[in-house]
């Protein structure tokens, strides 16, 4: 029984280097659904990776002109097939899965996000809320810090015993001392007795 080809190679795959395995039908099905200018081409620079790309669409984006600013074997073999490089895929084990590759490439459509301004003021919104939170986690943290020190240098200097485990005013004694008497001097207790 002979294979069918694949409808997908030279429609949306591009076998630039025979050697490595064409991504099923299925597989490339779902690139082509996902979004239609998309393209898998086998890496250059990459062992047993895939370089997904995007034709161009509005303007001639990168020329051929620029391949010689450009060290990279992938971005160079892009530019050449009229593609600008997306991202890397990896094939892991014997199966292709696209849904990983999907969930990638919609978490990096500006398109679907709102286009690239919307996406920018985004970015720049939680910069913003990134910062407040700092400022207001340093505010909090110096707020306690120096109230923990006001209260310490209270406790140390007398004004204010209530950090010591004893209340504010003091109780009265219910016995009377009795005094005692101690001798004075640096000999006090030593039991000598001097004249």
């Amino acid at each position: 029984m002979r294979e069918q080809s694949n409808p997908f190679v030279g429609k949306n795959y591009i076998p630039d280097n025979t050697r490595m395995a064409v991504p099923p039908a299925f597989f490339l099905q779902r690139i082509w659904d996902q979004d239609a200018l998309l393209v898998v081409l086998p890496s250059r620079h990459v062992p047993f990776a895939y370089v997904i790309a995007r034709r161009k669409q509005f303007g001639p984006g990168l020329t051929s002109a620029a391949i010689e600013t450009y060290t990279q074997p992938d971005t160079k073999m892009c530019i050449l097939h009229g593609c600008v490089p997306v991202c890397m895929m990896y094939r892991t084990g014997s199966t292709w899965d696209a849904d990983p590759i999907i969930r990638s490439l919609k978490a990096r459509d500006l398109w679907a996000h709102g286009g690239a301004d919307k996406v920018a003021d985004q970015l720049d919104e939680q910069d913003a809320a990134e910062k407040q939170k700092i400022r207001d986690q340093t505010r909090d943290d110096l707020w306690n810090r120096s109230g923990d020190a006001w209260r310490s240098y209270q406790h140390r200097t007398g004004q204010s015993n209530l950090g010591s485990g004893r209340s504010a005013t003091p109780k009265p004694r219910k016995e009377r001392r009795i005094a005692q008497t101690v001798p004075s001097g640096s000999t006090a207790g030593s039991g000598q007795f001097i004249n």
